[in-house]
């Protein structure tokens, strides 16, 4: 045991769930500090790739299968709408199961679903499987974060969750960099059976990582916590210490709603819509923006968009850098006032040049995905342990809900005739309602430990 391992095992504790707290804080091993986010990252890595890859495979899918617009619209809505319903599902069984059962689970049949649809040769199926796909993907996301950031030291808890969601969110830029090569050299299916990878990796992680210490003081399992110290390299707390807190309970997502979370669920609930609503609308209409509103070349449309996907995945970088440092709301609210600034411009901007709308928009996106680089360690922080991965499930349920609904308020605006300006400033009002959010409805989180930011 290293000396802080032995502070952290000599520290007073008032229960276990503190005592366990204490211990995690305590731990400098590799395997906690850099494999558990690394390892995990590279699985939740899926999301991010299947979030994408649709959209390149659709033009073969088209050719091959000749599907009109509404079929496409489908095949790439299907996904969104089964990690809809997981997200919502599946984060309450992980409250009654424990994080890894749950989260081997849903992997494991994600990759399954995926290498069904790479080798399948009907759209009505290919269709299903992308919704069990991505009820699978929707629900494993909330478990993995949830457990992420109960393994997280107190004081590096931000900068621990930012290398996890750098690599979670690298499969963007994986696949534009990836897809030109392999669709047109080995076909669309190659990217479905890349995308099954993760399973690859589960044996690892029950190797080497055990179920959540926190979940299981949580629920008096003082042996089995015990044991999961150890394998993580932790000294056992003491088997007679109090659980701590509420009696433990089974909670559904109406718990969530209780009169001691309702404020802190509305809140987070209303963040998350918003600010994937101005996140979603530039990284999946910026495109057809350059192209048809500001009449650039698709080549160079596609450039500039991917500049900023690439961009993108610098985001959780450069917050490990600063949350943990300064803070979680005041870095949320900056970029949130940078991405309402850069909407402003694109309403005011009477003769738009090229470089302008180019910057005004990357600008503006990236700004906006950082507000949701912020978020996902900040909802799992402000719920206890035993509802953790129900509320991050309902707050990923939510994203997905926006993500849906996007395209109908942009498209729908410019359908019926409604200017470009007119989308842009229905986003700076969700803009400035996310702003407002974070200044009178949140607290600070930096630097507390889990059982002070979500109580008990």
């Amino acid at each position: 045991m290293d000396s802080g391992e032995a502070s952290a095992a000599n520290a007073p504790a008032h229960d276990l769930q503190g005592a366990v707290g204490e211990r995690i804080d305590g731990l400098t091993s590799w395997r906690v500090r850099f494999w558990a986010p690394i390892v995990l990252g590279l699985i939740m890595l899926g999301d991010s790739w299947d979030s994408i890859v649709i959209a390149y495979v659709v033009p073969s899918l088209k050719q091959e299968w000749g599907l009109d617009t509404i079929a496409i619209g489908a095949m790439i809505s299907a996904g969104y709408a089964g990690q809809f319903v997981g997200s919502l599902l599946l984060g309450p069984l992980a409250e009654k199961f424990g994080r890894m059962p749950i989260f081997y689970v849903a992997i494991t049949a994600m990759c399954m679903f995926t290498l069904g649809c790479a080798l399948s040769h009907d759209p009505q199926l290919f269709l299903t499987l992308r919704f069990c796909a991505g009820f699978s993907l929707g629900g494993a996301l909330p478990v993995c974060i949830s457990y992420v950031n109960e393994l997280a030291p107190t004081k590096t808890r931000g900068r621990y969750f930012s290398l996890f969601q750098f690599i979670m969110v690298s499969g963007y830029a994986l696949v534009s960099i990836t897809a030109p090569f392999i669709i047109p050299a080995h076909g669309w299916r190659t990217m479905f059976f890349i995308g099954a990878f993760p399973v690859l990796l589960i044996p690892l992680v029950m190797l080497t990582l055990p179920e959540s210490p926190r979940w299981l003081a949580r629920y008096g399992r003082v042996a089995k916590a015990n044991r999961a110290l150890a394998k993580l390299g932790a000294a056992a707390v003491d088997e007679n210490l109090p659980i701590g807190g509420a009696e433990a309970r089974r909670v559904p997502v109406l718990a969530l709603f209780a009169p001691e979370y309702r404020v802190r669920t509305i809140v987070v609930s209303a963040l998350w819509f918003f600010t994937s609503l101005v996140s979603f609308a530039f990284a999946t209409w910026a495109p057809t923006l350059y192209t048809q509103v500001y009449h650039l070349p698709l080549e160079e449309g596609l450039r500039y968009t991917a500049i900023a996907g690439a961009l993108y995945l610098f985001v959780p970088l450069a917050f490990a850098a600063l949350i943990d440092i300064v803070g979680r709301r005041g870095p949320a609210i900056f970029v949130n006032s940078v991405a309402l600034l850069a909407l402003i411009a694109l309403i005011a901007i009477s003769q738009p040049q090229t470089l302008t709308v180019a910057t005004l928009i990357t600008t503006g996106w990236i700004a906006a995905a950082a507000g949701s680089v912020i978020l996902w360690p900040y909802t799992a922080e402000i719920f206890p342990t035993q509802m953790r991965a129900t509320g991050v499930g309902l707050s990923s349920s939510l994203a997905r809900g926006a993500s849906m609904l996007t395209p109908l308020v942009v498209a729908g605006t410019l359908a019926y005739g409604g200017s470009v300006r007119v989308v842009f400033a229905m986003l700076g009002v969700c803009s400035l309602i996310v702003i407002l959010l974070w200044v009178f409805f949140t607290r600070e989180t930096a630097r507390k430990s889990l059982e002070e930011t979500g109580g008990r």
